[in-house]
């Protein structure tokens, strides 16, 4: 397997692009989230955009669906015929639907407008938009989400938040595990240490983990509240990886506190539990597995 980090920055830091990770095997172009940049940092990494399916995606914070929209049609404008697969959590077709049916309906109408006057005209082009809406999306849980004879795909709830306070309120977030080739990747989405994304990175190869702060900070009522159940300092990353037992890590999902100059404390703070080797994601950094 080979994963390139698109995007490894938190909505707030202007030195990176926001979550997504591409996972090639073989022919195949697994996509996981679509942040902020996705498809530019695709189009940087001349990845063929229409070769881009199955799309996963974790959660429905702007910053991990910013370019899920951008990707549909950018996949058919470069040449996609076929429908475009999309897993995610509750309400990702819903999601998808008012996308392609609200939001972005005039702009699909002007480009089938578009090629037809073209096509009248005699021209041609390799553009496809008529496959905009050729897009299956399905909302999944827990369990086997996608396979083909290459690669298999899983997910679990991971944690990223727990209002128990508002039951009304139809939160879940996934991590993902890829199994091809005798090897195991795992994304964990942004989650804290859970039952959840220990299961999902259990003796994986890589895990590509969240890690927003250093544990320096979590040093007041607010930060412990965060990493309590939202976002996971290195040092929680670390406990992740110990407890799973993987054998690399990389972090992602990085806030502007985690640099190059801050890594040697982060790792520091992660060799308290984990002493697996830790790489300190960048945006297009590519990983063999």
């Amino acid at each position: 397997m080979h994963v390139t980090l698109l995007g490894t920055g938190t909505p707030t830091n202007p030195h990176r692009f926001q979550s997504a990770i591409l996972v090639e095997i073989g022919d195949d172009k697994l996509l996981f989230d679509a942040g902020r940049g996705a498809v530019h940092q695709l189009y940087q990494a001349e990845v063929e955009i229409n070769r881009i399916n199955p799309v996963f995606i974790t959660h429905h914070h702007f910053d991990h669906i910013n370019d899920l929209f951008d990707v549909i049609i950018s996949s058919a404008m470069r040449g996609r015929t076929h429908a475009l697969e999309i897993y995610g959590p509750a309400g990702t077709e819903k999601i998808v639907n008012a996308l392609l049916e609200q939001v972005y309906a005039p702009d699909i109408r002007f480009r089938l407008e578009e090629d037809k006057d073209i096509r009248r005209r005699g021209g041609s082009w390799a553009e496809r938009p008529e496959a905009i809406t050729r897009v299956a999306v399905r909302d999944v849980g827990p369990g086997l989400v996608a396979e083909t004879g290459q690669w298999r795909v899983s997910a679990d709830y991971v944690l990223h938040g727990n209002f128990t306070h508002a039951p009304d309120f139809n939160w879940h977030c996934l991590g993902y595990r890829i199994e091809a080739e005798d090897k195991v990747v795992t994304i964990s989405g942004d989650t804290v240490p859970c039952d959840g994304i220990i299961k999902l990175a259990r003796d994986a190869d890589l895990l590509v983990q969240c890690c927003h702060l250093p544990q320096s900070l979590v040093n007041n009522p607010l930060m412990q509240y965060l990493t309590t159940s939202i976002l996971p300092s290195s040092g929680q990353a670390g406990i992740i990886a110990a407890e799973a037992g993987v054998k690399r890590m990389v972090l992602t999902h990085l806030s502007d506190t985690i640099t190059q100059d801050t890594f040697p404390e982060i790792r520091d703070d992660i060799r308290q539990a984990y002493q697996g080797d830790v790489l300190l994601g960048q945006d297009l950094m590519c990983i063999e597995v």
